[in-house]
């Protein structure tokens, strides 16, 4: 066997075992759980303490089953807001909400949603700031 047959195999061997790896990789990430959260803020992000701030929210699934989730709304560290929702996988859930800002609240500070399943808790926010006098 000459050197040169000796090369050819071993790149024929190298190059099915790069396609095997490049193979499971490929299956691997395509496995990866997870769900979206995202929102949608209807306002400009400076408000007046004793308004209502509204925004629209979502979940879009992609845990590979159905999938139980409790979301939980905060303004600040308080939390204002629970609910229970299940989505299959690839399924999408929105829902408009309002928020009421106390009139002594210190601005600036966030509007937070936490969506939590059993094993992971996903959360998106966005800030609200005072707006002038």
């Amino acid at each position: 066997m000459s050197a040169n047959d000796l090369m050819i195999k071993a790149l024929i061997v190298t190059t099915i075992l790069s396609v095997v790896l490049v193979s499971y990789l490929l299956w691997v990430s395509s496995q990866e759980r997870y769900t979206t959260i995202y929102i949608y803020p209807d306002y400009s992000n400076y408000v007046k303490p004793g308004s209502v701030v509204k925004f629209r929210y979502g979940l879009y699934c992609h845990e590979g089953q159905e999938t139980n989730y409790t979301i939980k709304i905060y303004l600040g560290n308080e939390l204002i807001k629970t609910k229970k929702v299940v989505l299959k996988n690839d399924e999408r859930w929105e829902e408009n909400e309002s928020v009421y800002v106390p009139s002594d609240i210190s601005l600036p500070t966030k509007i937070r949603i936490v969506a939590e399943t059993e094993n992971n808790a996903y959360e998106v926010y966005f800030w609200i700031k005072e707006k002038s006098r």
